[in-house]
C-alpha cells in the first residue's frame, strides 16, 4: 500500500506495514532485533513518568502510541505477522480457561495447545479485522483486566497492567536470547511471548482512562493515528528522514539531525532544519507555549576575511564562529546556519533573558580572536556580529514572524555601527544579570 491508502481503520497487519514503510531503514528499523528491543524497553520505561508521576494525559497517549509502534517494529524485524500470532494464542478467548470472558482463578490452569489450536481454526472467520476490533476483543476477554478477580478501576489497576508488561518484556528478552539453530522450539516460544506482550499492550490501551479521564472509549487506533498519520510524527515525511532513534526532534535540538538537515561547513543545523523547527514552534504556540525568542546575527565584514586570507580561512572562521554561537546558545538555545555568514538562534525564553543571551553571544564572539587549530598558518582573526532580537508576544504574534523582525533589527545594528544588539539591553538589565 502507498501512504495515501493508509487510514486508522486498517487491519493490525496494515498498521505494522505502514510503520515499516515510514521508518525502514532509518530509526532503529535498520538495526538488530536486540537493539530494537532495547529501544522498546527504553520507551516503555519512560512511560512511568507520564502514568504515575506527572499524570500527563497527553504524554500518556503519545507514550502508548510509541509503545505500540515499537512493538510493531520488533515484530517487523522478527518477520512476525502480529495478526497470526495473536489469534493463535487468543482466538477470541482466554487461552487458559478458553472462555470468551476470562474465568481464570489463581493459579490459572495450564494451556491446552491442541484445544487452543482447534479453536483458532474453527473461529477463524471471527478474527478481528481492524486494530480497533482487536482492542475490543481483548477488552471483552479481560474485564479484570486479567483473571476472574476484578481489580477495581483505579490507578492500582493501571499499575498492574504496567507491571505485567514489564514481566512480558522480560519473557521476550529471554526468548530473543535462545538460539533458534540449536533449539527448534525457540521461534515458537518467541511468537508466544510476543503474543502475550501484545495482549498487555491492548490492556494498557483499555485501562488508560485511569490516568487520562478523556481516554475512556478512545481506541489505540485513534491515539496511534494521531501520532502516526501515515507519516513520521517528527519530520512529517511519509519516508522518515530523521536520524535513527525515536526522539529525533530532541536530538535535533542538540544538532544530531538527518544528513539533509546538516550544514557541512559549520556542523550546525541548516536552513531546512530551521524552517522545520519554526513549524514545530508554531504548533507549540498553538498549544499555549509562548516561550519563544529568536536571535538573528550577521558576522560583520566577513567578506574582508575571504579577500584578505582566502576562502579556506573564511570557512575556518565560519566553523569556529559556529562553535562559539552554539556554545553561547546554551541548553535552552538551538543554533542554525541560515546561509552565508548569517546565523539564527532560537531560544526558549522571554524578552529580557533573550536580550541578555544576545549580549553574551556578542561578547563571546568579539572578546577573543579566532585561532584555528587546523590551519596552522592562519593568523588570529577578530570577528564581531550585528545581532537582532525578537520575542513572541513582545514583538510578534506568532513564531513565524520572529525571523523577519529579528533580521530587520540585525540590519539596524549593522547600520548603527556593527558589533551591537538591537534592541540594546538596558544598563539596569545587564546589571541584574551580573554583566556590569
Amino acid at each position: 500500500m502507498s501512504g495515501e491508502n493508509y487510514h486508522k481503520e486498517m487491519s493490525l497487519r496494515e498498521w505494522s506495514l505502514m510503520l515499516r514503510d515510514i521508518y525502514y531503514p532509518v530509526q532503529n528499523y535498520g538495526r538488530s532485533s536486540f537493539e530494537i528491543f532495547t529501544h522498546l524497553i527504553k520507551v516503555f520505561g519512560a512511560g512511568s513518568h507520564y502514568l504515575f508521576r506527572s499524570h500527563d494525559a497527553k504524554g500518556s497517549r503519545e507514550y502508548l502510541a510509541k509503545v505500540f509502534a515499537w512493538y510493531c517494529a520488533l515484530a517487523n524485524r522478527l518477520d512476525l505477522n502480529l495478526e497470526d500470532i495473536l489469534w493463535q494464542k487468543y482466538p477470541g478467548v482466554c487461552p487458559r480457561c478458553l472462555a470468551g470472558v476470562c474465568e481464570c482463578s489463581e493459579p490459572p490452569a495450564p494451556i491446552n495447545p491442541e484445544k487452543l489450536t482447534m479453536m483458532a481454526l474453527e473461529r477463524i472467520n471471527q478474527r478481528p479485522t481492524t486494530l480497533r476490533e482487536w482492542q475490543v476483543m481483548f477488552a471483552r476477554i479481560y474485564k479484570g483486566p486479567s483473571g476472574k478477580t476484578v481489580v477495581p478501576p483505579t490507578r492500582e489497576r493501571l499499575a498492574l497492567v504496567f507491571a505485567r508488561i514489564a514481566e512480558e518484556l522480560g519473557e521476550v528478552a529471554e526468548a530473543l536470547g535462545q538460539d533458534q539453530t540449536i533449539d527448534s522450539d525457540a521461534y515458537l516460544i518467541l511468537k508466544n511471548e510476543m503474543a502475550d506482550l501484545g495482549a498487555w499492550v491492548f490492556a494498557l490501551a483499555n485501562n488508560l482512562q485511569y490516568v487520562d479521564t478523556t481516554a475512556h472509549g478512545v481506541s489505540l487506533a485513534d491515539i496511534a493515528w494521531q501520532l502516526y498519520p501515515a507519516k513520521c510524527h517528527r519530520c512529517g515525511d511519509a519516508k522518515c528522514i530523521c536520524i535513527r532513534g525515536a526522539y529525533a526532534l530532541e536530538l535535533a535540538e542538540k544538532g544530531a539531525m538527518a544528513p539533509s538537515h546538516w550544514d557541512e561547513r559549520t556542523g550546525l543545523a541548516n536552513d531546512k532544519a530551521f524552517r522545520q523547527y519554526l513549524s514545530y514552534a508554531n504548533n507549540m504556540f498553538q498549544e499555549g507555549n509562548y516561550e519563544w525568542s529568536l536571535i538573528f546575527l550577521d558576522l560583520d565584514d566577513f567578506g574582508a576575511v575571504n579577500k584578505t586570507y582566502g576562502h579556506q580561512a573564511g570557512d575556518e572562521v565560519l566553523r569556529l564562529a559556529a562553535q562559539r554561537i552554539q556554545s553561547a546558545a546554551g541548553r535552552n538555545g538551538i543554533a542554525f546556519r541560515r546561509g552565508g555568514e548569517e546565523f539564527v538562534v532560537v531560544i526558549r525564553t522571554y524578552h529580557d533573558a533573550a536580550l541578555v543571551a544576545a549580549e553574551k553571544l556578542r561578547r563571546y564572539l568579539a572578546n577573543d580572536p579566532i585561532i584555528s587549530d587546523v590551519l596552522t598558518d592562519m593568523p588570529s582573526i577578530s570577528i564581531t556580529a550585528s545581532l537582532g532580537v525578537a520575542t513572541l508576544l513582545n514583538d510578534a504574534k506568532t513564531p513565524n514572524q520572529l525571523e523577519t523582525i529579528a533580521e530587520a533589527r540585525s540590519r539596524e545594528a549593522k547600520q548603527a555601527g556593527k558589533n551591537r544588539v538591537v534592541p540594546e539591553p538596558s544598563q539596569e538589565l545587564l546589571r541584574s544579570y551580573g554583566l556590569l
